[in-house]
């Protein structure tokens, strides 16, 4: 048996998968990471070029021509980038670092491949591929926010199906609207594909049908498990539209559960009755493997999930202080931002800080301690899954035979406000509203629960603000329970057990996406957060069009 999917050609993808593409990654106002998949091992060359050069129109339409300008012939602006891709070992991705560049300038780029006697363009002749730098001083500022792509389903038939992939089209409307005023780039807040989102392209339940021992050796291999994820990132990235979104405007990223296993990190897994493997792979009992052999199948997969997630995600976002540590940070002026990795380290069969670890932990306080708050005025912080979302009677109810007949023990265990969690989150709530105290205005940013929504935090006794703003999914057309017990469960304000009150300014249930609008010379932040709507025109005979609308749009008062 052949587990891999290198060549596998029955996949049952119902979009082109992704071959070459682009992400403009980690940008300052001099510099750039650029993302890249070659789509082949061979000698490459990355075209970068200012839009305001003389001959910028003629030199786009000459990308076109084949064969292309030689190289000597090039513009004196344009900068010639050469690299190799020796063989398969990151799936032919590559991310050139470029320094150098001009703040708040916009630059074009093309990508060439030279395996041939003539260059021939890769990306950039079918349209004008840019981006652009920081400014250098301070000045508004608007970035996008969305999370959780899954736009598949599967039909009566057993087919794959696509839902909801409009959405990326709102999306680039809204970034294209607001990039002539002050749009500077994206976060994916966490769950950026799905491995397991869909049954027809689930690669756990892949798992669960071929695990097996043979001649002495337990397989699938991980090579093999790398190959699976590779295929979901291929096929989740393959749309026009979000290649354009990617390939347009500083990324910054984040993962969370799906990019893993669903539930990752949050199922009990000890011997005795409450061991849920069977959660995860529920077959293994009949696999002819022992628990032990099996678990090494899942541990595998996490090596698996996390190499690919650095292939395809990390590799562009800012570099951390050292491999595999997957929390970063960057600032933009009077603007800090801070990423937490809720899933690299998540584990609730740990004794204590089952979430981030205590050695994120302490970054984190590190981080916050050092923020100058004479210059530092704007903090956000992106957490997958919300640091308040559901009531604590309900976040606890896992052990309860509904959350069980129901299968979202592992989501409630998610849950930040989860019992097992409560030292780690008020820990992270103390560190925030301490920084709170300090003047630093503080928005958490989240995604994970398929429900959008917005919550002002009050610190009883100092008077303190931070604001949770949860924005979820951007295509994702099945509701979670979680999502409903929010709407149905938890009060539109009150007080928690934390020692601070509560007030949701905010609820949506639909597919949706944000945008974050600071303006430090108003002193104002804005949260908007946008959705669609089918419009029908009479007199046209096409189908139904959607139209991107503002569902919410809040300025985040910070004062007591």
């Amino acid at each position: 048996m052949n587990d891999s999917f290198i060549w596998k050609t029955d996949r049952p993808w119902p979009n082109q998968r992704l071959n070459t593409g682009a992400i403009i990654g980690h940008t300052t106002d001099t510099s750039t990471r650029i993302w890249l998949r070659t789509g082949r091992t061979g000698g490459f060359i990355l075209l970068l070029y200012p839009l305001e050069m003389e001959s910028c129109d003629s030199f786009h339409a000459s990308l076109k021509a084949v064969p292309f300008t030689r190289i000597g012939d090039l513009p004196n602006e344009v900068t010639v980038y050469e690299f190799k891709v020796e063989d398969h070992g990151r799936d032919t991705t590559h991310v050139e670092n470029i320094t150098g560049l001009e703040p708040l300038t916009e630059y074009g780029y093309a990508l060439f491949g030279m395996n041939a006697s003539l260059p021939r363009i890769l990306l950039g002749h079918d349209r004008k591929m840019t981006f652009r730098t920081m400014p250098d001083t301070t000045a508004p500022m608007s970035f996008g926010f969305y999370s959780c792509h899954m736009p598949y389903r599967k039909t009566l038939f057993g087919n794959t199906e696509l839902v909801n992939i409009e959405m990326w089209d709102c999306f680039n409307e809204v970034l294209d609207r607001h990039y002539k005023e002050d749009l500077r780039f994206i976060i994916g807040g966490g769950d950026q594909v799905y491995t397991d989102g869909v049954a027809t392209l689930d690669i756990w339940s892949f798992l669960n049908k071929v695990m097996r021992k043979e001649d002495g050796k337990v397989l699938p291999g991980k090579d093999d498990m790398v190959s699976w994820y590779r295929d979901i990132y291929r096929g989740y990235w393959g749309f026009a539209s979000l290649r354009k979104a990617f390939s347009s405007y500083p990324t910054y990223m984040i993962w969370d559960d799906h990019e893993l296993g669903d539930g990752w990190g949050s199922h009990f897994l000890k011997q005795g009755k409450n061991d849920e493997l069977h959660e995860i792979l529920p077959d293994w009992k009949d696999s002819g493997l022992t628990r032990t052999e099996v678990l090494s199948l899942v541990n595998d997969m996490k090596d698996a999930g996390c190499q690919v997630y650095d292939e395809y995600q990390h590799s562009h976002n800012p570099d951390a202080a050292e491999k595999g540590q997957y929390d970063y940070s960057t600032r933009f002026d009077c603007h800090a931002f801070y990423f937490l990795d809720g899933r690299g380290h998540r584990d609730v069969n740990k004794a204590s800080d089952r979430i981030l670890g205590a050695d994120q932990m302490a970054r984190f306080e590190q981080w916050l301690s050092e923020l100058d708050t004479e210059i530092t005025r704007y903090v956000f912080i992106v957490s997958a899954v919300p640091l308040v979302h559901l009531c604590s009677l309900v976040a606890n109810a896992d052990d309860n035979m509904l959350a069980d007949l129901a299968g979202i023990q592992d989501d409630l265990r998610d849950a930040w406000e989860h019992e097992l969690h409560d030292d780690e989150r008020r820990r992270l709530l103390r560190l925030l509203f301490d920084a709170a105290d300090r003047g630093v205005k503080i928005s958490i940013l989240s995604g994970d629960v398929h429900t959008s929504a917005a919550f002002r935090l009050k610190d009883d006794e100092t008077g303190s603000i931070i604001y949770q703003l949860t924005s979820s999914a951007i295509t994702y057309n099945k509701p979670r329970l979680l999502g409903w017990l929010l709407g149905k469960t938890v009060a539109e304000e009150g007080h928690s057990e934390d020692g601070y009150t509560f007030e949701r300014l905010a609820l949506y249930t639909d597919s949706n996406f944000s945008l974050v609008k600071v303006d430090p010379e108003r002193d104002r932040v804005m949260f908007q957060l946008y959705g669609q709507q089918i419009v029908s025109d009479p007199f046209e005979e096409e189908e139904d069009v959607a139209m991107t609308h503002a569902i919410a749009r809040l300025e985040l008062n910070f004062n007591a």
